[in-house]
């Protein structure tokens, strides 16, 4: 989540100086550009569905480890 926090106002801000500057730079044009608020919200719902899965396998092994055989490794 903190990834995306902070990568959604970023890019807002870098996203069209730089798509200006790579027209210029490759087609010696202006592109034209719009931000896509519907693809950061899709974006955010796979970070949050991939970080879950991501997290539930370790969880998964962590229910199964004896209170004893956790306390030993401390």
């Amino acid at each position: 989540m903190f990834s995306w926090i902070v990568a959604v106002p970023l890019s807002m801000l870098i996203s069209q100086p730089l798509a200006k500057a790579v027209g210029q730079v490759m087609f010696n044009v202006n592109l034209f550009y719009q931000y896509n608020y519907s693809a950061v919200l899709i974006w955010l719902v796979a970070v949050v569905v991939i970080s879950t899965l991501a997290s539930i396998v370790p969880a998964r092994r962590a229910t199964l480890v004896s209170v004893r055989d956790s306390l030993a490794y401390a």
